[in-house]
């Protein structure tokens, strides 16, 4: 009987709050189903959004290590903007710009100059975004000094300050011994690389050049590299040949010649051995040396003329007779 009872009490629990609730049902109910419904769309979106971003990132860093060129990795960084695989590709194609307009700029400055730029646009880009990971802000800043230091008029302070800040930010980076090399003095010099007198001349002297590509095919062209005169002229201290001087260029020491090497011919010499060839010496052949006698140590006298043995004539053999 009591658990009859009990049955019937809970029974009619059950119908009271499921009569409570049916207004609430009838009143609420769509909109908990289509939330409900909702959350179940969400759920949905977000599995097939994760699934497609995961399908979108594999085909990025496919493409970021097949790409062999400046414009594939700027492709890659287009397509893929906002995500890891689009500030790789752009710190890819910055420093390809910049080892491009590196090269460039010794045979034609105006690409050389136009490659310059688009490196030192996409590295700041890079250094300009919150987002970018630290290894691809180190490497921007590195390649940001170069552009500066390539790109200078003689100025050197944006690089030096640039090569610093590398220092500074990324004490381990792996650039940071090459940034040293041109903001520290090393070894036995008292003054840093970038704040030598020689280095600014050059630079300063670079800069007002204009190479062109067809200069290479002209005879005597030679891009002259720091510490060279340029187009064959005497380094400072001597006179070139137009009478002009070299402004900021070291003179460079001669170089020791050799013990034992014969000295160069001039352009005289060097017609005239062509054209008359050099006549043999005669050479005097050394008399045997003379054998000492076996028992006084004396070298035999020679014998005179008339002591020497006469050698006889053979007599010729008599004609044979004719018969008649």
């Amino acid at each position: 009987m009591k658990s009859e009872h009990r049955h019937d009490l809970q029974t009619n629990d059950l119908g009271k709050l499921m009569g409570q609730a049916e207004p609430f049902v009838e009143k609420y109910g769509m909109k908990i189903l289509a939330a409900i419904g909702g959350i179940f769309v969400l759920l949905v979106v977000l599995v097939i959004w994760n699934s497609k971003q995961n399908s979108q990132a594999s085909e990025g860093w496919t493409r970021l290590a097949a790409a062999g060129s400046t414009e594939d990795f700027e492709n890659v960084a287009e397509d893929f903007a906002g995500s890891p695989v689009a500030d790789w590709a752009l710190i890819h194609a910055a420093e390809s710009h910049l080892q491009s307009g590196i090269r460039s700029s010794f045979t034609d400055r105006s690409a050389g100059d136009r490659e310059l730029k688009d490196a030192k646009e996409q590295f700041q880009q890079l250094l300009d975004s919150t987002s970018t990971p630290a290894e691809i802000r180190e490497r921007a800043l590195f390649g940001m000094a170069r552009v500066e230091e390539t790109t200078s008029d003689g100025d050197l302070k944006t690089a030096t300050e640039l090569y610093k800040k590398l220092i500074s930010e990324f004490p381990e980076s792996v650039f940071r011994q090459l940034a040293e090399q041109r903001v520290k003095p090393v070894d036995a010099e008292k003054v840093a690389a970038l704040d030598q007198e020689g280095t600014k001349e050059f630079y300063k002297w670079f800069h007002e050049q204009n190479p062109k590509p067809g200069d290479r095919q002209r005879p005597g062209f030679n891009m002259p590299m720091p510490g060279m005169a340029p187009q064959g002229a005497a380094p400072q201290g001597g006179a070139p040949a137009g009478g002009e001087t070299t402004p900021g260029l070291p003179a460079l020491p001669a170089l020791p010649s050799l013990p034992g090497l014969p000295e160069p011919l001039t352009s005289e010499e060097g017609k005239s051995s062509k054209s008359t060839p050099a006549t043999p010496e005669k050479t005097e052949t050394p008399a045997p040396a003379k054998k000492p006698a076996p028992e006084t140590g004396k070298a035999p006298a020679e014998p005179s003329k008339a002591e020497q043995p006469k050698t006889e004539a053979p007599k010729p053999e008599p004609a044979p007779e004719k018969k008649p």
